[in-house]
């Protein structure tokens, strides 16, 4: 799905995603950072490279939807809330699963914010602050587990909890 050279990161360092995300963040050397939760399958493949061409500073899934032993009402009912929010009103919210952001976008919002509760959507307001260019990309998320992404019991979060740096063996790093 992506293309050669990339660099998949795998961070295990406790203090929340974002926090993670964070540390993958400034280990990478590329130009375009993807997250991609450990909690998601990415169903559809495009053309990455003629993707990268097109003039979008961050990205987003086009849609997500709870897989088969998760699909309980809530879920599909904040799936489809999230998806409404994305595909009618055409709002780009940097949600964790699946994002794609330009390093020096990604700079200049100083990263994720890792002592808030709703990372993503601070994330996503500090792109719209600033006026950069979302896009939706021809991804679809499937959750592979509950979350609680609107709840302040988000037990992803990063807010409150400590933000140590790696250990050795926290990061792992493999090129394609």
């Amino acid at each position: 799905m992506f293309p050669k050279g990339c660099e998949f990161i795998v961070v295990t360092t406790p203090g929340g995603a974002g926090h993670a995300r964070n540390i993958g963040a400034a280990v990478a050397s590329g130009d375009v950072l993807v997250f991609v939760d450990d909690d998601v399958q990415l169903v559809t493949e495009w053309a990455w490279d003629d993707w990268l061409k097109r003039d979008w500073q961050f990205a987003i899934a086009t849609t997500y939807w709870p897989s088969p032993p998760v699909n309980g009402f809530m879920m599909r009912l904040e799936s489809t809330l999230l998806n409404v929010l994305t595909a009618v009103f055409r709002y780009k919210l940097f949600m964790s699963g699946f994002a794609a952001i330009r390093r020096e976008v990604f700079q200049a919002v100083g990263g994720y914010n890792d002592s808030v509760v709703f990372e993503e959507h601070v994330m996503s307001l500090n792109l719209y602050r600033r006026r950069f260019r979302g896009t939706m990309l021809p991804v679809r998320v499937k959750m592979l587990r509950r979350w609680h992404g609107w709840s302040p019991n988000n037990d992803t979060t990063s807010h409150g909890k400590d933000h140590p740096p790696p250990r050795p063996g926290d990061v792992t790093v493999i090129r394609t």
